[in-house]
């Protein structure tokens, strides 16, 4: 930032002092700057906060005008590094039907933000049934992928479902939903 006079030339010597204002992180140095021959205070590093999301830092000086100036910015989800699930596991529907709860997982970077673009893939691993899409599903911007359709298999008893993403901790995630048998319909 620079500091001015009523002239608009700059003012060295006048202390500023810089403060995480919203987000988290971190500024350096913690103490007042005092700015140069030509008006200028900076900080050596503004660390955001680990929540991917706006942060704020202000810089005041006692007694001038326009203090204290506000600098912002936004930190983004960082690289996928785990996966989880996120709903839909441990269902019971009538074999050879579609569970209630379509299962989904969530992609989350190393500080638990969620992550976009992530391809995964989900596929029936034991007892049979379908799952739509047979495609991989992008997680969204909120991190979560999830399938639109999970067919139990036509024998009552347990069936598991899988979600794979390359990679990531976590992957493959097991979802498991129980076939129950039907309503009687012969003798």
């Amino acid at each position: 930032m620079i500091v001015r006079d009523a002239n608009g030339n700059p003012v060295g010597g006048v202390s500023v002092t810089f403060a995480v204002a919203s987000g988290g992180g971190s500024v350096t140095p913690t103490t007042p700057v005092t700015t140069n021959a030509n008006g200028i205070a900076a900080v050596t590093s503004w660390i955001l906060g680990p929540t991917a999301g706006p942060n704020s830092l202000t810089a005041t000086a006692s007694g001038l005008a326009g203090s204290p100036v506000t600098f912002t910015a936004t930190g983004t989800a960082g690289t996928a590094t785990q996966m989880a699930i996120n709903a839909g596991n441990g269902q019971t529907a009538t074999a050879g039907t579609a569970v209630a709860i379509e299962p989904s997982v969530i992609v989350r970077d190393a500080n638990g933000n969620p992550v976009g673009g992530v391809s995964v893939t989900f596929a029936v691993a034991s007892g049979g049934g379908t799952v739509t899409p047979t495609t991989s599903v992008t997680t969204g911007a909120n991190g979560i992928a999830a399938v639109t359709s999970w067919i139990l298999g036509p024998t009552a008893g347990p069936n598991s479902l899988t979600a794979t993403a390359s990679g990531l901790a976590g992957s493959p995630v097991t979802f498991t939903a129980t076939g129950t048998a039907g309503t009687a319909t012969q003798m």
